[in-house]
């Protein structure tokens, strides 16, 4: 039972302090260089399952790069990671060698081959005998990723698990190729700079798309404001998800916690209806903790106070056992009302906000908006805003100019909704 209240803590824990990331198990931007990075990476040879020698210098005479995993068999987020490592093998597997190799001593080599059959990992895996790399890169836990370049020397490292592969991507992205030259050290993962758009709202959300449902305000005494819940009799639940113009997208993670698992938020875009949406599993009434919880954040930000965290139940009684569970846990009350859903007004006219990579707005950026009769222009003001009243209809919005020192894909076009809305439009500041 305290195994029970300690995971109800810690979901409102994470909630009071904005600590999003801890909870989600992922890492966060790195905060500090590494002192091995730059320099030469060890020799080293291992062992993998099929009985194949690795040695990473052999590895590098005919392979750009060495992707270094370090993992164990016990770890979560290990496990979330290998399909998205998974991705990135069969994408760069000619340019890159890649092997993950177990730190814990108990990790034997039969059980490591069992668990790379039964999860279908792709890449070789095998040992950190003596747990030699593991303690040359100070690892304070696993998964760790050190990516080693075609000189020999270490030019990323990623402390906890990859949200998305094509995180993994960009990294080796930046490290392959003719341009690369030298030893490159990258302090994060880079930026997508890639011409796109998504939707944002005017604040974060996370809120059932359809269905029946109601939506309910918990109030706990270890929490000084309320937060928000639904009511879902059914087995699942699509969930639409909103974020903000302000947010970096790249950066925003959804976080299911009733399977913890972490996703991409990018990675949710409907490509039909231009939305985020999610498929969220709900639990059985008679399970002991009858409820779920979806934790919404951005990544790179240790303390995020816009992170929110919102919870779904089956029915009423779900609610009366988190409740129950608080209160023996220590933790106070907790009270509830049904939320009365206002109607709330949408924007009145196609928003568009112009930033670069790194967030900054863009002004003077010019922009199509047409039909196929006609072509209407707007520009981005010093805010990076583009706003277009033109009759509800699906634009075809394309990038016609921007101020010098900015370049786009000049074959991007997106189609806006036959209904107002606002978007993110990226351009790449060189």
């Amino acid at each position: 039972m305290k195994n029970r209240f300690c995971r109800m803590m810690a979901i409102l824990t994470c909630l009071v302090m904005a600590l999003p990331a801890l909870c989600a198990g992922t890492a966060l931007a790195e905060e500090e260089t590494k002192a091995f990075l730059g320099k030469p990476f060890p020799d080293f040879t291992a062992t993998d399952t099929e009985g194949n020698t690795f040695t990473l210098s052999e590895a590098l005479k005919d392979h750009e790069a060495v992707l270094i995993n370090l993992w164990a068999t016990y770890c979560g987020p290990c496990l979330r990671e290998f399909p998205l490592l998974n991705e990135a093998y069969e994408k760069y597997g000619d340019q890159v060698a890649f092997i993950a190799l177990s730190t814990w001593p108990d990790d034997s080599m039969e059980a490591i081959a069992e668990y790379r059959s039964e999860h279908s990992v792709a890449l070789p895996m095998g040992r950190d005998e003596g747990r030699e790399l593991d303690k040359y890169v100070e690892a304070a836990g696993v998964p760790v990723t050190v990516v080693v370049d075609r000189f020999g020397n270490a030019a990323y490292c990623h402390d906890g698990a990859f949200s998305t592969a094509e995180g993994v991507g960009r990294v080796l992205d930046a490290l392959l190729g003719d341009d690369y030259e030298k030893t490159t050290v990258l302090s994060g993962i880079p930026k997508d700079t890639s011409t796109r758009t998504y939707p944002v709202a005017a604040a974060r959300a996370v809120y059932p798309d359809s269905g029946e449902y109601k939506k309910v305000f918990l109030h706990a005494e270890s929490v000084p404001y309320p937060v928000a819940g639904y009511i879902v009799p059914d087995d699942s639940v699509r969930l639409r998800i909103e974020i903000t113009a302000e947010d970096e997208g790249d950066n925003m993670i959804l976080l299911d916690l009733y399977k913890i698992e972490a996703r991409s938020v990018m990675s949710l875009q409907d490509p039909e209806r231009g939305v985020f949406l999610y498929d969220q599993e709900m639990p059985d009434p008679s399970e002991e903790m009858p409820f779920t919880r979806v934790n919404l954040y951005d990544e790179s930000v240790e303390e995020d106070a816009k992170g929110i965290l919102v919870f779904f139940f089956r029915n009423e009684d779900g609610i009366s056992a988190l409740a129950k569970a608080l209160e023996e846990g220590g933790e106070g009350g907790l009270t509830w009302e049904y939320a009365e859903e206002a109607a709330e007004d949408g924007p009145q006219a196609y928003i568009l906000h112009v930033a670069d990579q790194d967030g900054n707005p863009v002004e003077e950026v010019t922009v199509s908006f047409c039909t196929d009769t006609a072509c209407k222009y707007s520009e981005s003001d010093e805010n990076g805003t583009i706003t277009f009243d033109g009759a509800p209809d699906a634009y075809h919005v394309k990038i016609i100019d921007a101020p010098e020192g900015y370049s786009w894909d000049e074959s991007y076009e997106m189609t806006t909704s036959r209904e107002y809305g606002e978007w993110a439009l990226r351009l790449k500041k060189d």
